[in-house]
C-alpha cells in the first residue's frame, strides 16, 4: 500500500504565516505526500512564497485560482483533482506537529475508519501556547457510525486542519459544501460520521493559529457564522443516513446551536439586528423551535434588554410593514408561521393607496390563519411601535433600524438563507452536486 497523503492548503492574503505551514507539512515522514497550495487571488506575496518552495521540492505544487472560490472551494478544486488514498484540508496559517500525517495514516489503516481527527492546540500569531481546543483525550480511540455524530453537535468538536480522510469518502458526500460559508467542513464531518467509523487521537497533533485575520474570527464578527451554523446542522437531518430514531431531536439540538451562536455574538458585541445578526435575534430563533421552553424564554428577554431593547409581552403584538411583492408575503407569513404562539396579533400597515395591493398579496398566505391579523392604512408606522410589541422587518431593512431605533425588538424575515438553492458549480461549491444535500 502506498500510503499516499494529499494536502490541499488554501491561502488568502496569508503571507505571515504560510512558510510555517509549508514546512511543517512537508517535513511529514511516513506517508508518500502531494501538497499543494491554492491561492485565492492574495493581494500579498503569498503565491510566490508557495513558488519558491516549489521550485524546491517537486512533492509540492502551487497554483492560483482564476476567480476567488473562497475556502471550501479551493478544497473541492484539490479534492477534484487528487490521486492519493488520504486527504488533508490544511489551512495556511496552521501547524503540523511531527509525525501527525503517519500517526493518522496508521490508525486508518489498522481500523477502517473514514477519518481521523486530533486534538488540537491554540496557538496565538507568535506560535505561543493558548490552550487545547478541540481536545479529544478523553475521546474514545474508535466510534462506529453514526456514534461520533452526537459527539459534534450542537456545536464542531472536530478541527477542520486536524483531519485525514479518505478520499473516496469525501467525495461520496459532494466534498466540502461552500454553501454554508464558514461551517462547509463540520457538514461533512457530520455525514462522515453517520457512515463511517471515527478515529480521534488523543495527541495535539496540530496547532490552531488565533489571530485578528483568522476565518474562525471574521465569521463571528460578521454574524455570518450565526446564519450558516445552526442552518447547518438543520441541513443534516436531511441526510437518509441518518437514524430515525434522533430526527425528534432536530429542533433541540439546532436551538441549542443558535444560543451557542447567541454567546458568541454576545462576546464581540453584536448586540443589534442594526449591527449585522444580533446576539437577541438568535436566541429569538432558539425560542421559536421550543416556544414552551421557559428557560429559553428568560434568555430571549434577557437577550433584549442587553440590547437596550423593550421585552415583548408573550404572546406579543407584531407590526409589520406591508409586503411589495409574493415572494416577501411568503417570507412575512413563513415568520409568523415560525413564531407560532409567540404571536398574539399582527397589525401590517400600509400606504393608503396600496391597500388592495397589499390585500392581494396578504390574503393568499393569511387568508385561512389563526391568527389575527389586521391591515392598518397609515403613512407612518412608528406610533405602533410601543413598548412589548415586536417588529417583524425584512432583513437588512430601513424599518428593522427604525424599530429598533424605538426600542423595539425585531424578528426579521427574508433571511438569506444558504442552503435555498443548489452548489454553485463555478464557485466550487461541491464536487458533485448529486451527492449534497437537497
Amino acid at each position: 500500500m502506498t500510503r499516499s497523503v494529499f494536502v490541499a492548503i488554501p491561502v488568502k492574503n496569508g503571507a505571515d504565516y504560510l512558510a510555517e505551514a509549508i514546512e511543517s507539512v512537508l517535513s511529514q515522514d511516513g506517508v508518500d505526500l502531494t501538497v499543494r497550495v491554492i491561492d485565492n487571488r492574495s493581494d500579498d506575496d503569498s503565491l510566490e512564497i508557495a513558488q519558491r518552495y516549489a521550485a524546491q521540492d517537486p512533492r509540492l505544487t502551487a497554483e492560483r485560482n482564476p476567480v476567488d472560490v473562497f475556502y471550501y472551494g479551493s478544497l473541492n478544486r484539490a479534492l477534484a483533482a487528487a490521486e492519493a488514498e488520504y486527504f488533508v484540508p490544511f489551512a495556511h496559517d496552521d501547524v503540523m506537529q511531527p509525525g501527525n500525517l503517519r500517526r493518522k495514516v496508521d490508525a486508518l489503516e489498522e481500523t477502517g475508519a473514514g477519518f481521523a481527527t486530533s486534538t488540537c492546540m491554540q496557538i496565538d500569531e507568535r506560535g505561543e501556547f493558548l490552550r487545547f481546543g478541540p481536545d479529544h483525550r478523553e475521546t474514545p480511540l474508535l466510534t462506529p457510525a453514526p456514534d461520533f455524530f452526537p459527539r459534534i453537535v450542537p456545536t464542531n468538536d472536530v478541527a477542520c486542519q486536524s483531519v485525514v480522510a479518505r478520499t473516496a469518502a469525501l467525495r461520496a458526500v459532494g466534498g466540502f459544501d461552500g454553501r454554508s460559508f464558514y461551517a462547509g467542513d463540520w457538514l461533512t464531518w457530520m455525514r462522515l460520521s453517520l457512515r463511517w467509523p471515527v478515529v480521534a487521537l488523543p495527541e495535539p497533533l496540530t496547532a490552531f493559529r488565533i489571530h485578528e485575520a483568522a476565518g474562525t474570527l471574521s465569521s463571528l464578527r460578521s454574524g455570518i457564522g450565526a446564519r450558516d451554523v445552526p442552518s447547518t446542522l438543520d441541513r443534516v437531518f436531511c441526510d437518509e443516513a441518518m437514524p430515525a430514531a434522533w430526527r425528534d431531536g432536530r429542533d433541540r439540538l439546532v436551538a441549542a446551536s443558535h444560543l451557542s451562536m447567541a454567546r458568541e455574538l454576545t462576546h464581540v458585541g453584536l448586540l443589534r439586528i442594526a449591527d449585522g445578526w444580533s446576539a437577541y435575534m438568535a436566541t429569538g430563533r432558539a425560542l421559536a423551535l421550543l416556544p414552551a421552553d421557559a428557560d429559553l424564554r428568560r434568555a430571549y428577554l434577557t437577550a433584549v434588554r442587553a440590547a437596550g431593547l423593550h421585552e415583548p409581552d408573550l404572546p406579543a403584538d407584531a407590526v409589520a410593514l406591508a409586503p411589495e411583492s409574493e415572494a416577501e408575503a411568503g417570507a412575512l407569513a413563513a415568520t409568523v408561521r415560525q413564531l407560532g404562539v409567540l404571536l398574539g396579533r399582527l397589525t401590517v400597515t400600509v400606504d393608503a393607496e396600496r391597500v388592495s395591493e397589499a390585500m392581494a398579496l396578504l390574503e393568499p398566505v393569511f387568508g385561512d390563519a389563526d391568527l389575527d391579523v389586521a391591515v392598518l392604512p397609515t403613512d407612518d408606522p412608528r406610533p405602533l411601535l410601543t413598548a412589548g410589541c415586536v417588529a417583524l422587518a425584512g432583513w437588512g431593512s430601513a424599518f428593522a433600524v427604525v424599530a429598533e431605533s424605538a426600542g423595539v425588538p425585531v424578528f426579521p424575515h427574508s433571511i438569506p438563507e444558504p442552503f435555498a438553492g443548489p452548489p454553485d458549480a463555478g464557485q466550487w461549491q461541491t464536487v458533485d452536486s448529486a451527492a449534497c444535500l437537497p
